[in-house]
């Protein structure tokens, strides 16, 4: 599947590559990040490629890089590769990598020791089972921040890891592939007992 970007990069009419089989899209994932690793303390694959789906969009990572010098260098390694960036801030580089005959899409987020398991919970997803999550803690008097971590009363509960998001919600811990939304609601979560009269 390819759909042409033109106004992205005019100079060249490199179709943007929309779509990867999971086994394509992890061969790039891997490369990209066999090259990355080196700036970074932490560098996860997330995303539909941690969740296992059969075609994915883009490729996410979570990256704790070393130091603000070496975030900078990922994005000079990829355009030293000859991938297209998109965009390169502070917190997020969005880059096309090649792939074939056409460029996949390669996101970074930047997070810190303090705050990667939050950010692996929501750029993991699945979208729907954020939404779901992030209306649970706010019914718990909570709230899900990517750049904080979970918060209650202006403190943060849990951020560090994924299994700390999920205990202090209430939850155990659910793998990538459970992530998923089935009829509002989560497919990991037990049907609700019936109340004996």
């Amino acid at each position: 599947l390819m759909k042409k970007q033109a106004t992205l990069f005019p100079e060249h009419e490199i179709p943007i590559i929309a779509e990867l089989t999971l086994e394509e899209a992890e061969e790039v994932a891997n490369q990209v990040k066999a090259s990355a690793i080196v700036h970074c303390e932490v560098l996860e694959i997330v995303g539909s490629i941690r969740r296992r789906r059969p075609r994915i969009h883009d490729v996410d990572f979570i990256a704790v890089a070393k130091s603000d010098a070496e975030w900078l260098k990922i994005s000079e390694d990829l355009k030293r590769s000859k991938a297209r960036i998109g965009c390169a801030g502070n917190s997020v580089i969005k880059a096309y990598v090649p792939h074939g005959n056409g460029l996949f899409q390669v996101d970074f987020y930047r997070a810190k020791t303090s705050t990667l398991g939050i950010n692996l919970l929501i750029r993991t997803g699945s979208a729907e089972h954020n939404t779901w999550l992030a209306g649970y803690a706010i019914s718990k008097g909570m709230r899900l921040k990517y750049s904080e971590g979970l918060i209650k009363d202006g403190k943060v509960l849990a951020g560090e890891t994924e299994d700390s998001v999920f205990t202090a919600l209430g939850f155990q811990y659910q793998p990538p592939q459970e992530r998923e939304i089935v009829d509002h609601k989560p497919v990991w979560l037990p049907p609700p007992t019936p109340s004996s009269e």
